[in-house]
């Protein structure tokens, strides 16, 4: 408490409402880093979110640590047999046990990108081509290199496997340099192929390295006699990521800025398999297990994912992932009674659950489909073109789950509504369409509601109509009003506990009460501002309106009395929820980011 008051004291936030645990968060732009431990006998793999990273357990892709924070957001990361580094701005950190920073480095004028360890060294890169070579306990410089970023700008490095003290650099200017960093010295320039190097990667055999280009090409190169073995080029933009088979089979990965993923077979010197939309962002990272056939991959969709390679023409197919949303929220709302889980909607089209317990009991609900039956009989890989907008607003109740879809679901600019089903995890049986509608009508849908027993869906239409459809079957079951419940757009629809009240909220600056059962208008009510959304909380039968002039009102359904105003906001209002707890209305902002703070 005394906290909180100095926080008020001080007009800084409220300790009140600091989020204690982040949902839905896996991964980012940042190249994961692969660790093996010796002790326990496994690989871990490590993600970064922001201003810290996750630790994950290959073997089941289970979260095992979570680091703390760092000042700002973690630009790049590098990690030894028993420490990881994360760089944030112009200074890194060594993180031990994958949680505590134990040394802190500190130099650089520009921002780190490039992290490598070596021995108990480890070497830095900054955006201004600084290389600074650190002792990773004493903290101290053991040496610095300055180059022209106009002449040879470094954009990635590599220490060459049985290579003593050197290191490998590739520049934007296309050139490559090897330095011995014990001597400070120069050893050898590759004149390069007179494109910006993007990936380094030592292949199994000595003195062969892959280098990744601007360009698209893959080359296979001997750095010890300076001789190209072979080369490879895909079509999909620059090389983001390379990564070799040591499992017996010859085969090297390549990433690509557009989510696809190219394997070469290098003793037939040809493409084998295409693994296409194996992330909807750029690959940011990709790595074989040593002596595994197993593929992790990450990239900025927020999707960490392990690929197995048993196939007969060594195609590889998903065997584990964590995946959040890759776009902004745009509703998220508790599912069912117990707290324990949350639905959330995505502009990046999806409908997924997120536990409060243990990230074990997320789901992802999928993509919506215009139509699944087309999709299951064509085997249409690629479902981009028959996807649904993202949803706007979502209604859930679990009364019937087992029986029937209890979530509906309003889409970005679609006049249908369609159903899901939380148990299976999928898009449901219908779409709810408003009847009796011209096909070129700019129609939408605006607002939904499910009744309290899981039988009904109310609809709300931008025309002003509002629908009831039975959820078991989809048949349209009536409507409020003659023609049309509202003159304006439907901005709300509400139904009370016992299915004998539904409350309509209009653009037109008018609140309406109808018995259900009859949809017979009860009473209208006038409002000072047009709503721009409304929630009902069934047990103290309190609605909440947030206006357009960025008030709240509080009204009481049974006396249809506004009974509190609320002002103090200066920009639109996007969400409010209930507290079960106190059986009140409280407001919240839409969080508008791809976690979701419990």
């Amino acid at each position: 408490m005394a906290e909180m008051e100095s926080a008020v004291e001080g007009r800084t936030a409220s300790v009140l409402f600091a989020g204690f645990r982040a949902l839905g968060l896996f991964s980012n732009e940042v190249p994961h880093v692969v660790r093996y431990s010796a002790l326990k006998r496994r690989f871990y793999v490590t993600t970064c979110v922001g201003k810290s990273f996750h630790t994950y357990d290959v073997q089941k892709l289970s979260l095992v640590a979570v680091s703390n924070s760092v000042p700002q957001d973690i630009c790049c990361m590098a990690a030894d047999g028993r420490l990881v580094f994360a760089a944030y701005g112009n200074v890194f950190s060594a993180f031990a046990r994958n949680k505590e920073i134990v040394h802190t480095f500190k130099g650089h004028k520009a921002e780190i990108h490039l992290l490598q360890p070596f021995g108990d060294h480890v070497i830095s890169v900054d955006t201004d081509s600084v290389l600074i070579i650190w002792h990773i306990y004493s903290e101290e410089e053991y040496l610095q290199l300055t180059f022209d970023k106009s002449v040879f700008k470094i954009s990635t490095i590599l220490h060459p496997s049985t290579y003593l003290n050197k290191v490998l650099l590739g520049s934007e200017q296309g050139s490559l340099q090897l330095w011995n960093i014990k001597s400070n010295k120069l050893l050898y320039t590759f004149p390069g192929w007179k494109v910006g190097v993007t990936a380094l990667q030592q292949a199994p055999a000595v003195d062969v390295v892959a280098i990744g280009l601007v360009s698209g090409q893959v080359v296979i190169h001997n750095i010890k006699y300076d001789e190209t073995l072979m080369k490879f080029h895909q079509d999909w933009g620059p090389i983001t990521s390379i990564s070799f088979r040591t499992d017996g089979h010859p085969i090297m990965a390549a990433g690509s800025p557009c989510g696809h993923i190219g394997l070469w077979d290098l003793e037939d010197k040809k493409l084998i398999n295409q693994m296409r939309n194996a992330h909807s962002t750029a690959i940011s990272g990709l790595t074989f297990l040593h002596r595994e056939p197993l593929l992790v991959t990450n990239g900025a969709d927020n999707a960490l994912r392990i690929w197995i390679f048993d196939g007969p023409a060594g195609e590889g197919r998903l065997l584990r992932f964590r995946m959040g949303h890759s776009a902004s929220l745009t509703k998220i709302r508790y599912y069912g009674q117990n707290g324990q889980q949350i639905l959330s909607a995505s502009q990046d089209g999806t409908l997924q659950s997120f536990s409060t317990v243990h990230e074990k009991f997320n789901k992802s609900l999928g993509h919506g489909l215009v139509n699944k039956k087309i999709v299951k009989r064509k085997g249409l890989q690629n479902t981009m073109s028959v996807r649904l907008p993202p949803i706007t607003q979502f209604a859930a109740e679990e009364a019937r789950q087992s029986d029937w879809d209890g979530i509906i679901a309003c889409h970005q600019g679609k006049r249908s509504c369609s159903t899901w089903n939380y148990q299976r995890s999928t898009i449901g049986a219908y779409f709810l369409k408003p009847r009796g509608v011209k096909t070129n009508s700019n129609l939408t849908a605006t607002a939904v509601d499910i009744t309290s027993c899981g039988n009904f869906a109310i609809i709300g239409l931008s025309s002003g109509a509002v629908d009831v459809y039975n959820m078991q079957s989809g048949i349209h079951r009536g409507n409020f009003g003659d023609d049309k419940a509202h003159t304006g757009s439907v901005r709300g629809v509400a139904v009370d506990g016992l299915n004998q009240l539904v409350v309509t909220a209009g653009s037109e600056r008018l609140l309406k009460f109808w018995n259900f059962k009859s949809k017979v208008l009860i009473h209208s009510l006038g409002l000072d501002s047009s709503p721009n959304m409304m929630l009902l909380h069934r047990d103290s039968g309190i609605l909440g309106l947030a206006m357009d002039d960025f008030s709240i009102a509080v009204l009481d359904i049974e006396t249809r009395k506004i009974v509190r105003e609320f002002s103090g906001h200066h920009g639109q209002i996007n969400d409010m929820v209930k507290q079960t707890a106190f059986q009140i209305s409280s407001l919240i902002s839409c969080l508008g980011e791809r976690c979701l703070n419990n």
